[in-house]
């Protein structure tokens, strides 16, 4: 068997490749130095659209500032996501024919060489067209040897796994400007240390902790001789204990204390509670030194990256997926309910600069954990966010890009991952084979594509509808 023989099954390409994008009529014209004659639409709507894009970004500037900022930083991400793709695609001798931001009718664009840049009208992503992606793509002869498919195994990962690594080297840079010059609560990122460092955030009026002298700031360590590490820990410990006088010991200016609480009702914001009656919150920022941010990046990297992973494989089980439709059912009927942020067994709320999107304390935890943001929903937050702490914002932007990177790599088409795992696949299989080359046909994997794509736009129209009739952020 020869090197470049094909599979069987696998027709090498462009011979036998069929369906794809091919090449247009125009692209192939204008590369032969002749212009086509502009259509009147081609010559007027691009301008009014363009005219139009910008007059809304700054009629939004002037309105709320905060949200500019964060779209144009969502779309900075974007653009360096697909900067990478372009980068590597472009030394590895790739053939680029478009750089868009956006998708649907096209808003502007100019033709570089062989590439052409632009915006789009819808603003959900942006894509980079690299010829040849799959056997299933029609390209002219003379440029199959520019195709991604035709390329190195390590020349084709590298280009799958550019955009997410463009997003893992943004999220390493703006942790490392969290920890050294912005802080973090107790010096991390990691929810697990904040939640064990927790300070008593404030102390309602009327409750027993009021009436024992408790103060916002202080650190209680035990109730009734329990330790009281988290604030779990601390509702385990009160909960349905109402009447009970018990020992609450706590640290104030270095000096442990110990007095005794009853544990009663009280009334916040027009609502009763019980039964400690103490906010929860987060501990004091902490800046490291740049030496100790340097070397605490990677790690505060991982873990987060740890817990991107795990919500996602917790997010897509049944019972993942269960929470959440019934979270998007319910969603109107749940804003219109009290929270009762501060009725729950210690009356405690929760905020937190690093994650705005963070639920308060209580029952709606569960079902926070299985809620995905849209763009729309993390927009809002971002913009309510800057408005408190705008350096809450890099911290926000460090998560939104793991996340992102992670997402992408999933082993599925059209993901990044998919072509990833494709590639993988190509070398298992030469290697099995003695081959030079093998060619996956993605026909087989077309059926499985469509679904996934399916389910991405259930995920984009359900989470677009929740973040509307159930925001995270008070309207």
């Amino acid at each position: 068997m020869t090197d470049t023989e094909p599979s069987s099954d696998t027709p090498e390409p462009p011979e036998l490749a069929r369906g794809g994008r091919a090449t247009s009529v125009a692209t192939a014209v204008s590369s032969r130095g002749i212009e086509t004659p502009p259509h009147d639409e081609g010559v007027r709507l691009p301008g009014l659209r363009l005219a139009a894009l910008v007059g809304a970004l700054v009629l939004l500037g002037f309105v709320n500032p905060w949200m500019l900022v964060v779209i144009l930083a969502l779309v900075l991400m974007i653009t360096l996501h697909e900067l990478g793709h372009y980068l590597t695609a472009k030394r590895a001798g790739m053939k680029v024919t478009e750089f868009f931001l956006g998708f649907g009718p096209k808003i502007w664009s100019t033709r570089r060489g062989e590439t052409e840049y632009g915006i789009k009208a819808i603003p959900a992503g942006a894509y980079v067209k690299i010829i040849g992606m799959h056997n299933l793509e029609e390209v002219p002869p003379e440029d199959e040897v520019r195709t991604y498919r035709q390329k190195s195994f390590g020349q084709r990962v590298s280009v799958a796994v550019a955009g997410s690594t463009m997003h893992f080297l943004l999220a390493l840079g703006l942790i490392f400007v969290s920890l050294a010059f912005v802080g973090l609560p107790a010096g991390t990122l990691d929810p697990d240390t904040q939640a064990r460092e927790w300070r008593v955030s404030e102390v309602i009026e009327g409750s027993g902790a009021a009436e024992a002298g408790l103060r916002a700031g202080d650190d209680v360590i035990a109730v009734d001789g329990r330790d009281t590490p988290t604030s779990d820990d601390l509702r385990d410990v009160v909960d349905g204990r109402e009447g009970d006088t018990v020992p609450v010991t706590f640290v104030r200016n270095g000096e442990t204390r110990t007095v005794d609480v009853t544990l009663q009702e009280f009334e916040s914001d027009g609502q009763q509670g019980c039964c400690l009656g103490v906010g929860i919150g987060l501990p004091d920022d902490e800046k490291l030194s740049p030496l100790s941010a340097a070397v605490n990046t990677p790690r505060e990297f991982v873990n987060i990256t740890g817990l991107s992973v795990q919500a996602m494989g917790r997010f897509f089980t049944p019972g993942g997926i269960s929470d959440f439709a019934g979270q998007v059912s319910s969603a109107r009927d749940d804003r219109a309910a009290p929270t009762g942020d501060d009725t729950g067994g210690s009356g405690s709320s929760q905020s937190s600069s690093s994650s705005p999107s963070s639920s308060s304390s209580g029952d709606d935890d569960e079902v926070s954990e299985n809620r995905m943001l849209s763009i729309y929903g993390l927009v809002q937050i971002g913009s309510e966010a800057g408005k408190v702490d705008p350096s809450s914002l890099i911290t926000l932007f460090a998560l939104v890009n793991i996340f992102i990177g992670v997402f992408n790599l999933v082993p599925l088409l059209p993901f990044d991952g998919g072509h990833v795992a494709i590639a993988v696949y190509e070398k298992v299989q030469e290697r099995r084979l003695g081959r030079r080359r093998y060619f996956t046909d993605v026909a087989r994997l077309l059926p499985l594509t469509y679904a996934v794509v399916l389910v991405l736009g259930m995920l984009f129209v359900s989470t677009l509808y929740l973040d509307i009739a159930n925001p995270l952020v008070s309207q």
